[in-house]
């Protein structure tokens, strides 16, 4: 029967040819058809998208819990009220709730009443204003002002079609965002038993050194997090009220909805205060060109004021990281999750960012080369290699040809001259061959022979 013999090696090497095949063939397959994959992710991630929304929502809410867990509920010690742990939990997150749904509804008091308020007014300035603009531009270059205004009307309704889709998948957002509420809660109620159960199932498929790492991955993550969107938080309802009260004092108008879209926005890191000044300065252009350059001069002041006295008091160094890697986060993300991506981009890019530097400056300790990057600033190769080697390349060079040849004789002394290259076929076939000694033939019966008993001799006394 045939009978395979496996070998280790080589079905290692098969196992690992075959998955670096699947692999090539998955990555072809995903370029091959990217829209397909597109559209899968998106539908993916629109349906655990409560889920998403209510782990965001429980994360930026808990540490508004454990404020109030620790000073408002927590000093209720009396003998005659005793309050369990649970319901300690529920009274703090019904607290919490509260300030936060507080927190939306006057966000939401400074702008739907404004933009109800005022829907007429934008609508009829800014057609007016457009008119006028291409009045204007049709005298200086002689263009006719009707064909323009047809076509400026045509865009103008497709963009009102594109706004009300705008406005139905925000309904349905909205829908979404009030199930990840529910969700947050739940998450919230149980959280410590949650935390337990994550680091019980990492510790049954994780090795001991892999759980600690991960361990140390998740607190990075949490302490990054933590500091930039709490920051972010205070920085942004700052300079929100900074910008009411000036836009309020020079007579801008619609300063309350000026005021909380530059709240809003501020919270993204660089792009924010562009996002925020582009709508201001064109709703304030339709009521008034030399507002609109007033406007724009203030927020760039306040700007100023943000980047340059109050984050880095408030947010400080939580990003820790250049200011290119943030505009390429934000970029990136921002173009796949929208507002979403923009606002996690920069914490996100700037966890991955320190792992990767604590692994470079953990493989260059052990290499004996320095850790900090102005040291490789004018650093070029070969100054490496004396470092890594502990010798100049021509004192290498010079060590490793003159430990050649004499590793040649010791080689060549041990050859017999039949194998040695230097000898010559003939020379190899004058050498006299050594006879070979042959054994002589054993005897068939391995019973050794026994000497004949002696007169009187028993073989019991022998």
């Amino acid at each position: 029967m045939f009978k395979i013999h496996w070998n280790k090696k080589n079905t290692t090497e098969a196992i690992y040819a075959c998955a670096v095949l699947a692999i090539a063939l998955t990555g072809i397959s995903i370029v091959v058809h990217i829209g397909v994959v597109y559209a899968a992710l998106r539908a993916f991630l629109r349906v655990i998208s409560p889920i998403v929304y209510g782990l965001s929502l429980a994360y930026v809410i808990n540490p508004l819990l454990k404020l109030i867990e620790r000073r408002v509920i927590g000093p209720i010690k009396t003998k005659k009220v005793r309050i369990s742990p649970v319901l300690r939990r529920i009274l703090s997150l019904v607290i919490s709730y509260l300030v936060v749904a507080l927190f939306l509804f006057l966000i939401g008091l400074l702008i739907f009443p404004q933009i109800v308020k005022n829907y007429g007014v934008i609508v009829d300035s800014t057609s007016d204003f457009i008119q006028n603009t291409i009045q204007r531009f049709s005298e200086s270059f002689g263009v006719d002002s009707e064909e323009m205004i047809a076509r400026v009307g045509e865009h103008t309704a497709s963009f009102l079609s594109y706004l009300g889709t705008i406005g139905a998948q925000f309904a349905i957002r909205l829908l979404l965002f009030f199930v990840g509420f529910i969700i947050s809660f739940f998450v919230l109620l149980h959280k410590e038993h949650l935390c337990a159960a994550v680091k019980k199932l990492l510790a049954s498929l994780l090795k001991p050194k892999r759980f600690n790492s991960t361990l140390e991955v998740a607190r990075l993550a949490d302490r990054t997090f933590g500091r930039f969107f709490i920051g972010k938080i205070f920085d942004s309802l700052i300079i929100g009220v900074i910008s009411f009260v000036v836009f309020w004092i020079f007579r801008m108008p619609y300063y309350p909805l000026l005021a909380a879209v530059i709240c809003i926005t501020n919270i993204i890191p660089y792009f924010g205060p562009i996002i925020g000044a582009v709508p201001c300065v064109i709703l304030v252009l339709t009521e008034s060109p030399v507002k609109a350059v007033w406007i724009a001069v203030i927020i760039l002041i306040i700007q100023q004021v943000d980047g340059n006295v109050i984050g880095p008091k408030i947010v400080g160094n939580a990003i820790g990281i250049k200011s290119l890697w943030v505009v390429i986060s934000i970029t990136i993300l921002g173009s796949f999750f929208g507002f979403v991506g923009m606002l996690i981009g920069a914490p996100l890019f700037s966890v991955l960012y320190t792992i990767v530097k604590e692994h470079t400056e953990r493989r260059l300790e052990k290499r004996n080369l320095p850790t900090e990057t102005a040291a490789y600033a004018d650093l070029n190769p070969m100054t490496v290699f004396e470092e890594s080697v502990g010798m100049t390349p021509e004192h290498f060079t010079e060590t490793v040809e003159a430990s050649l040849p004499a590793k040649r004789d010791e080689q060549e002394e041990e050859l017999p001259p039949a194998l040695d290259p230097q000898t010559t076929e003939g020379e190899a076939e004058e050498t006299p061959a050594v006879p070979e000694e042959t054994e002589a033939p054993q005897s068939e019966d391995p019973t050794p022979e026994t000497e004949p008993l002696s007169d009187g001799e028993t073989e019991g006394e022998r």
